[in-house]
């Protein structure tokens, strides 16, 4: 009750500058636009089989579902949004991995006003206010999920500044903690019903500044973000108060572009949800690079490189793991769902990718990644292993990737298929004799299939 409340009285504050802005401001337009409605319904079934993870089925198939319903109401200078999310999944078994990134049913993920000022020079202050999901650059830091069947979604401000020249933003909000959580497994996997809600326990905040440069294809981007979240007394969490500063550069020209992305992330965490005594200080960082290049008609390659920290000693009193906020990753690191291998903490990943549009309507991906722990004496993140002592090694080992996807333009539906096979290193050899790394030499598969319609 307390999010809802605070929800209305931020929808209230946005409500009384419809009719209040500087005087250097002019309204945007002159009529009414009216309203608008959407839907979409996605289906997907997974399959794995020989999982990574520490305590996983030999074999694991799920469905999920995911349906979004929209509406919108857009004047000449100001406008609402209103969204429903409802994400199931079905045929989980007892150490399936399936928490709330996969089941929240009907959650009003946006709920937002806004209201948009012109200036006389052309350039724009939108200010929107409510329940929303954000996307930001790159979207490894901060993002509204796609392949993931559940999105992250916030309730604060964000005021955002449009120019020739480049974007800026500032936003203050509080995440919407996703209900019922992992910890509630029961509820969750029966798919009850709870509103999320936000809480003073977690705050998120930030600013950015997207320049394009002049007579270029290029921009350099620079952000400031800050996290913090704390333990309720029903919900252990690593504790975190974190700065993280960064920037990017994007490049393209004639078929050819470049992308560079690093960010430094300071200030006290907590190594684990279980952890007790004081924070710990903290000090992470993360990179991307990536090149890439049109080779023939529709195929595109690309040639990078990824590395975010890991914790290099468990005892020194410091933690250098990277926290990925809330950021996407499928889109770049493999299909999460049931596999989910690869995670922007702790992970060395040299990587080659081709992009194949056959068709019109048809997209082709197949890509490698070489996957390496950054710290050896830290989590696998993703598979919840961990070998103190650092003897296992670092090579998690080659992850394939391979996806179809069919977009006919003269329907409102995509097909998509695709598959990921992990082919194991070292450090599933069991060699240490490491107890929360016990031997699984055997390679894992991944395969989905997926519909998707818009209406």
């Amino acid at each position: 009750m307390v999010s809802l409340r605070l929800g209305a009285a931020l929808m209230v504050m946005t409500a009384l500058l419809l009719g209040a802005g500087d005087k250097t401001l002019a309204q945007s337009g002159d009529g009414a636009r009216g309203w608008s409605f959407d839907a979409d319904l996605r289906l997907r079934s997974e399959y794995l089989a020989d999982s990574f993870r520490l305590l996983a089925p030999d074999h694991d198939h799920i469905q999920l579902a995911r349906t979004v319903v929209g509406a919108s109401f857009e004047a000449s200078d100001w406008g609402l949004r209103a969204e429903v999310q409802d994400s199931r999944a079905w045929g989980a078994k007892s150490q399936s991995p399936i928490g709330t990134d996969d089941i929240n049913t009907l959650e009003p993920i946006n709920l937002k006003l806004w209201k948009r000022w012109i200036r006389e020079e052309g350039s724009s202050l939108t200010l929107t206010a409510g329940r929303l999901t954000m996307d930001y650059g790159s979207r490894r830091l901060l993002a509204r999920n796609n392949f993931r069947n559940t999105s992250n979604a916030f309730q604060g401000v964000l005021l955002t500044h449009d120019a020739a020249s480049g974007t800026a933003r500032v936003f203050y909000t509080l995440p919407l903690q996703r209900r019922p959580d992992g910890l509630e497994r029961e509820s969750l996997l029966n798919r009850e019903f709870r509103l999320d809600k936000a809480g003073s326990s977690e705050r998120f905040w930030g600013g950015s500044f997207d320049h394009r440069l002049s007579g270029e294809k290029a921009s350099l981007g620079v952000y400031l973000f800050g996290s913090e979240l704390r333990d309720r007394p029903s919900r252990p969490v690593a504790d975190r108060d974190l700065t993280t500063l960064g920037s990017r550069f994007l490049w393209a020209r004639g078929g050819a572009d470049f992308e560079f992305e690093a960010a430094y992330q300071w200030g006290e965490s907590l190594p684990g949800a279980l952890s007790t005594g004081d924070a710990l200080d903290h000090r992470a960082w993360f990179t991307h690079v990536h090149a890439g290049l049109d080779v023939g008609p529709g195929l595109n390659l690309r040639l990078g490189y990824d590395q975010a920290t890991g914790d290099r000693d468990p005892l020194d009193g410091r933690n250098e793991r990277f926290d990925r906020l809330y950021g996407a990753r499928a889109f770049e690191l493999g299909p999460s769902g049931i596999f989910g291998a690869a995670v922007r903490s702790n992970l060395r990943a040299p990587f080659l990718r081709a992009q194949w549009r056959a068709t019109g309507s048809q997209r082709w991906l197949l890509a490698y990644r070489w996957l390496a722990l950054d710290a050896p004496r830290d989590f696998f993140v993703t598979g919840a292993r961990r070998d103190v002592s650092g003897e296992s090694g670092r090579e998690i080992g080659g992850q394939w990737e391979l996806s179809w996807r069919w977009l006919p333009e003269q329907y409102a539906f995509s097909v998509e298929a695709g598959g990921a096979y992990l082919d194991k290193g070292a450090y599933f050899s069991g060699f240490s004799q490491a107890p929360l790394n016990p031997a699984a030499p055997d390679d894992t598969h991944y395969l989905y299939t997926q519909l998707h319609w818009r209406f």
